[in-house]
């Protein structure tokens, strides 16, 4: 098995900013679509999910790849900032549906978000508890070392492909150039990120 080395700074400061400036612009563009629809308290929705699950888990995941105790527990807290921002772009749209008298959990994009946040909640959970690097009481143990690291990624990868179906129903499927444009900053952190 090869040996891991530490994420280059350059490399992680290149992709800190594609992922948090992605999660930032692309959740604004999707908060203000479709065309001319402006801010409104849906906004928040893809806003808030797109900075949780994009700007701050992939820098949570990309943090952890620098290694070292430090990052560890950055980790961690940056991972736990980006599920609070994505429990509140979720209540953002609970309380729109209702509003709307809408129904819950209708589409596939938000079978998959609410999955994503309950996955998310309990590697959380069970990360703090068997991994802190000060009290976890199994950190050393492999198995649940590596069956967090990749339960997480594929959470993520779940996430990003969410944020893509959102936005494909926003702005509908016939606007290729704008889906291709959205997701090509996920495509190029993918690698680094989700691998």
């Amino acid at each position: 098995m090869a040996k891991m080395t530490p994420l280059p700074t350059n490399k992680y400061l290149l992709l800190l900013s594609i992922v948090i400036g992605h999660s930032l612009l692309g959740g604004y563009y999707a908060g203000t679509r479709p065309e001319g629809a402006g801010w409104r308290f849906f906004s928040w929705h893809p806003f808030l999910m797109m900075v949780g699950m994009v700007g701050l888990m992939g820098t949570a995941t990309l943090t952890k790849k620098r290694m070292g105790y430090t990052n560890t527990k950055l980790h961690g807290m940056i991972a736990w900032a980006g599920l609070m921002s994505s429990y509140a772009g979720f209540y953002v749209i609970y309380q729109n549906k209702n509003t709307m008298g809408k129904d819950h959990y209708t589409t596939l994009h938000s079978k998959a978000g609410l999955a994503v946040l309950v996955g998310s909640t309990m590697l959380g959970m069970a990360g703090g508890v068997f991994l802190h690097p000060d009290f976890g009481i199994d950190k050393q143990n492999g198995l649940i070392r590596t069956g967090h690291k990749f339960a997480s990624r594929g959470m993520l990868g779940l996430a990003w492909l969410a944020t893509l179906s959102g936005l494909q129903t926003l702005i509908g499927e016939d606007d290729v150039k704008g889906l291709l444009f959205f997701a090509a900053p996920l495509v190029l952190a993918a690698p680094f990120t989700l691998l």
